[in-house]
């Protein structure tokens, strides 16, 4: 594909090296124009996907039957890894090998893309400094925000402070449960502006990292029963959220209340949740007050990408 979404054009490759490529089209653009192309391996269906990268070409040469296209590659992209990414993109079977070596291109070529001139550390952590597991979980936070960040109309301008982007890698990445990784995919894709220098979510990234996968479960759903009610001049409910013993255990999937009490307990301690639990008696409670405070909608609001 090339030229800007969404009138962007589909053409076909007659040739392809790890320096261009040779691309069948009845476009003449001017030589030494850049454009915006994506690679997408033949048979992906529409729509993002890991096995395509977006990237930009320079036109080299006017042919017959298309044009000359050299890579522009950005300079945090290694070219052996790139080198082999070409080599290997035309297997017609997909293996993981293949699969892997997309999802880590693609992420690459986004990270420069949100920091042009400050990507090292993100990339570095990608290249080596994270095991195989947590590399997986970056990859993955990374394009489910690339995913969330191209409905914007200004998705291609969209830039964000390497320090917010290499912490939401990093911390994001130890975490093998979905939801936390949906929210920090979510609190990354809310960092970007065309700007690309507003830290103001760096205390969300602090608050963040201290919660777990059974407390986000608590405060996601004290967070949606909230939208549907009418919010205070605080931006807080007006009406408590209390939610029974048997329907905590649903949400947490924990048969442990004491544990679930001291999980509500840390989340009011993190100022998310309005009311602190009562452990003033060791009787079997009867309700839970779940009530998220104005922060931690707010927090819910920057985690789903807004």
């Amino acid at each position: 594909m090339y030229g800007s979404a969404p009138a962007s054009k589909l053409g076909r490759i007659n040739t392809i090296s790890s320096t261009g490529l040779y691309l069948l089209t009845e476009e003449r653009w001017p030589i030494g124009e850049v454009i915006s192309i994506t690679l997408r391996r033949e048979g992906v269906q529409e729509g993002i996907s890991p096995l395509q990268i977006d990237l930009q070409a320079r036109v080299a040469s006017h042919r017959e039957a298309g044009v000359g296209l050299g890579f522009v590659l950005p300079t945090g992209l290694a070219p052996d890894l790139w080198e082999v990414l070409v080599k290997n993109a035309d297997f017609r079977t997909e293996t993981e090998h293949i699969s892997s070596l997309f999802r880590l291109v693609r992420t690459i070529l986004f990270l420069c893309r949100l920091c042009p001139s400050g990507a090292e550390e993100a990339i570095h952590l990608l290249g080596g400094e994270l095991d195989e597991f947590r590399t997986k979980s970056a990859i993955e936070i990374a394009l489910r925000a690339e995913k969330l960040i191209a409905g914007e109309p200004n998705a291609d301008s969209m830039h964000a402070h390497p320090q917010i982007v290499a912490s939401a890698l990093r911390d994001g990445s130890w975490s093998n449960d979905d939801l936390i990784r949906q929210l920090w995919s979510g609190l990354l894709a809310s960092s970007c502006t065309v700007e690309g220098t507003d830290e103001s979510n760096r205390r969300f990234v602090e608050l963040l990292v201290q919660v777990t996968a059974t407390q986000a479960r608590i405060l996601v759903t004290g967070c949606r029963t909230a939208k549907e009610l009418t919010l205070g001049i605080e931006g807080e409910p007006l009406k408590d959220i209390i939610i029974t013993p048997d329907e905590m255990i649903q949400i947490t999937g924990n048969h442990d209340l004491y544990r679930n009490a001291t999980d509500v307990s840390y989340l009011f301690n993190f100022g998310l949740l309005k009311k602190l639990f009562d452990f003033t008696s060791y009787l079997p409670k009867d309700s839970f007050n779940i009530t998220p405070s104005s922060l931690g909608l707010e927090l819910f609001r920057i985690c789903r990408g807004s």
